[in-house]
């Protein structure tokens, strides 16, 4: 295994856990709809439940070799030893003995590994180690990974493995990797594992890459594939991938190739990438690629790079640019970087590019970089410059950044500070989190501090976490805390945690303790979960009860689910257990859900089930999602599902969210979605909203409208948001105003 891959499919395996794992379980939104008419909702049955596909084919087998007879490999006591003492910042920034001793691993010895870490492992380190050890497996023997994946018993965990074989065994055997992820049913498992096949096919295939991503549905959202993709096929042939990265409907995968392209093009012709940065018509991607070119140029010629940033007009660009410049110059640089940030006017350039410099700086010289801070004027600059620098070192240095934040002054600042330095910090050190927090004064800044770093000792103590939650004062933040300890306790100790939960007081703690351990309770036995639940009293407890464990019991099994719905009796409890029925099998199969949904009779009940499989589907589908709301009834839920459909379908896909929009009638469903829609995209694609604004017949919503898209396109693209707003049927009074403020 190339250290590049490790590095990579790190980052994405990462990303999934910051997606789910390190942040808790995802929940739906299990959106409520008021009555409608007699009318209920009709959609269209999109297929049968789709079955979990066959275990892969293995490979061509390889003679065994044994871990003791495998000369020059990493012995397993080497491999225990070396987990023991690694991190989650060990892994997340390549720690190289423990890459080399990936790379000399006996893949024979993983599957006792893999026992290790289950069994000694911290719960924050388990997902990082699993996908260093799943990755090489399915190299080897993808279906005995495949194997180990399934068997896990968290879904969000099974789910993550399964995307790390596929990836892994995509390095082997890209074809059969794809094949077997294209039939996988729609849903969150398909888009893991297609994103893992898709970034490592890129280095072998980076055209047959890109058609998957084309071909296969995969949710816009997700972030790593396509800049993995165009990142690999950039540093080969800058201009075909970006051909092909133009080509691209979804604006937020054409904003991460882009990126991609940006900084891997930058490596070799710094020039060439900035005239294709230039042509390019969107303001924001013009702006990220300007920037990612820039940091890349300075790194090899920051002369070069510093004189063409110097050249750009005052801006959002300059800003950016300057940025970049400053966070690559002040490696190698530190210094002389300050200097040049000084010479600048004072402004948004000069403190983005001073806050770069100081994050750099205090990585190789923190005593220096903590003297020169010092020496700022206490003011909104000063503040400025350690904010962007704390934010940039909280995870490589926390200990700095903690020294950084003590700098602030006591506000929101200071708050938000030393929330996102107490975060990163219990990440690779809990007790020197802990410590730290200790010594800050009383007040906000540590509460919120406390409670961030609480919920990571509830990843590996879930008792100790408990002690300090019940040390805290009573609160939101409390509440949500005791909530995320419930989930982690429960991962490991469901009868601990069910009988801590049980012990606490009344109220919106205590429920949300108890769902949390429903969720978890219901994967493992999904029958006595029910049975503790009918024994509860009557009412809303009972109800959220009801409503997570059948959300996670139809995730793993729908029928098993349905067949338990049939014989409860009408009334709340079995409303609440459809509503979370429902949105569990959503995740897996929306087809199903939304058939099943069409088969409930007309009322609430339908109504919220309908919200809730709309908002599911969007995830993996948005066409047959809109599609589907599309036969919804004219009513509340009609116009609610639409407004669900466009805010999510905007943001990842705005050219095709327009194109839906033009294939609706012209009712006030459509005219609710138009308000959304520009809503959405007026601030990154005000080419994309100005169309649909003047076709808003509300004149104050349209005259608002026209005016959020000209504030923000005068900015980026003054020529054209100019023409276009004298076009439009604002009053001339406005459109002068307009232009003048855009001038000061």
């Amino acid at each position: 295994m190339k250290t590049r891959s490790v590095i990579v499919l790190l980052l994405f395996a990462l990303s999934m856990m910051g997606a789910g794992y390190l942040v808790g379980w995802h929940r739906a939104t299990l959106a409520g709809a008021s009555a409608e008419s007699s009318h209920g909702i009709a959609g269209k049955n999109a297929g049968g439940n789709s079955p979990m596909p066959s275990p892969i084919k293995p490979l061509p087998a390889s003679p065994p070799v044994s871990a003791s007879a495998a000369a020059g490999k990493t012995s397993l006591a080497e491999m225990e030893a070396k987990m023991l003492k690694l991190n989650l910042h060990d892994m997340m920034y390549g720690d190289p003995e423990w890459r080399k001793m990936l790379d000399n691993l006996d893949p024979a010895d993983i599957p006792q590994l893999l026992a290790f870490v289950d069994a000694k492992m911290p719960k924050s380190m388990r997902q990082g180690l699993r996908f260093n050890l799943l990755s090489r497996w399915a190299q080897n023997d993808p279906q005995a990974a495949l194997a180990y994946a399934q068997a896990l018993p968290n879904l969000q965990e099974r789910q993550n493995a399964i995307g790390m074989v596929a990836g892994g065994w995509a390095q082997k055997d890209p074809v059969a990797a794809a094949a077997w992820a294209q039939q996988l049913p729609k849903g969150q498992l398909r888009d893991h594992v297609l994103s893992s096949v898709i970034s490592a096919m890129a280095g072998s295939n980076p055209q047959a890459a890109f058609d998957l991503l084309q071909s296969s549905g995969l949710n816009a959202s997700q972030y790593m594939p396509a800049y993995n993709l165009f990142s690999t096929w950039a540093a080969q042939d800058p201009a075909a991938a970006a051909a092909q990265a133009a080509k691209l409907t979804s604006g937020r995968q054409r904003q991460q190739a882009f990126q991609a392209i940006a900084a891997a093009w930058a490596q070799n012709d710094p020039q060439a990438a900035i005239t294709w940065a230039n042509a390019l018509s969107n303001g924001q991607d013009k702006r990220n690629a300007i920037s990612s070119i820039i940091s890349n140029w300075a790194q090899n010629d920051v002369t070069g790079a510093m004189a063409w940033v110097k050249q750009l007009p005052e801006g959002q660009t300059k800003q950016q640019a300057m940025s970049s410049l400053g966070l690559t110059w002040a490696q190698t640089d530190p210094a002389a970087a300050v200097d040049f940030a000084n010479s600048l006017p004072s402004g948004g350039t000069r403190n983005s590019l001073l806050g770069s410099i100081i994050s750099q700086w205090a990585q190789q010289d923190p005593d220096a970089a903590m003297k020169y801070v010092q020496t700022l004027p206490n003011g909104p600059a000063r503040n400025h410059v350690l904010q962007q620098a704390i934010s940039s070192m909280s995870w490589q240095d926390p200990k700095t950044a903690a020294a950084l934040a003590s700098l602030l002054p006591p506000g929101n600042d200071l708050m938000s500070a030393v929330s996102q330095v107490a975060w990163s910090f219990a990440q690779s050190d809990p007790k020197g989190a802990m410590d730290w927090i200790a010594s800050l004064p009383d007040g906000n800044a540590k509460r919120n501090a406390l409670q961030n770093v609480g919920w990571q000792l509830a990843q590996d103590d879930p008792k100790a976490a408990a002690d300090f939650a019940n040390s805290l004062p009573p609160g939101q933040g409390r509440d949500n805390l005791m909530s995320n300890i419930a989930s982690s306790w429960a991962q490991s100790d469901l009868n601990g945690a069910l009988t801590w939960a049980q012990g606490l007081p009344d109220g919106r703690a205590k429920q949300s303790a108890m769902n949390n351990v429903a969720m978890q309770w219901a994967q493992t036995d999904p029958a006595s979960a029910m049975q503790y639940a009918q024994g509860l009293q009557p009412g809303g407890a009972q109800n959220n009860f009801l409503t997570t464990a059948a959300n996670s019991w139809a995730q793993n099994d729908p029928k098993a689910a349905m067949v338990w719905l049939q014989s409860m009796s009408e009334g709340a409890a079995k409303n609440a257990f459809t509503l979370g029925m429902v949105s569990g099998m959503a995740q897996n199969s929306p087809q199903d859900a939304a058939a099943f949904v069409t088969s409930l009779p007309a009322g609430n009940a339908q109504n919220s089930a309908a919200m809730s499989v709309v908002s599911q589907w969007m995830q993996s589908d948005p066409q047959s999602a809109a599609n589907w709301a599309a036969t919804f009834p004219s009513g509340t839920s009609r116009d609610s599902a639409f407004q669900n459909v466009i805010s999510s379908w905007a943001q990842n896909d705005p050219n095709a969210a327009s194109q839906w929009l033009k294939s609706l009638p012209d009712d006030g469903a459509r005219q609710t979605a138009v308000q959304s829609f520009v809503n959405q995209v007026s601030w990154q694609y005000p080419d994309l909203a100005a169309p649909w604004a003047e076709s808003l017949t509300d004149p104050n919503q349209r005259n608002n409208a026209i005016q959020n898209i000209a504030q923000q396109w005068l900015k980026t693209d003054p020529t054209s948001a100019q023409q276009w707003l004298m076009t439009t049927s604002l009053p001339i009074a406005q459109k002068q105003a307009l232009l003048n403020n855009n001038k000061q």
